[in-house]
């Protein structure tokens, strides 16, 4: 995650894949998610949740790049 940044979004059509998963491997994709936007670079050997994770990890670089694109031009502009 960028530096100083305290929030994510998580959007609410991973509902359905979420909803798909046993609770105790959703348990663990929040966990991770987690983990993964505080810089813990997390890893797992499971395949079903490397598969959930994987639309999630590229929505939350996507998000990450608009802020930091929209926090370098507001510090620009001032």
């Amino acid at each position: 995650m960028a530096e100083n940044k305290a929030s994510f979004i998580l959007y609410c059509d991973i509902n359905g894949l979420v909803n798909q998963l046993p609770d105790d491997l959703a348990g663990q994709l929040f966990k991770h998610i987690l983990g993964y936007v505080n810089d813990e670079n997390p890893t797992s050997d499971n395949l079903l949740l490397n598969i959930a994770f994987d639309p999630i990890k590229r929505q939350l670089k996507r998000d990450l790049k608009k802020y930091e694109t929209s926090t370098c031009k507001v510090k620009r502009d001032d």
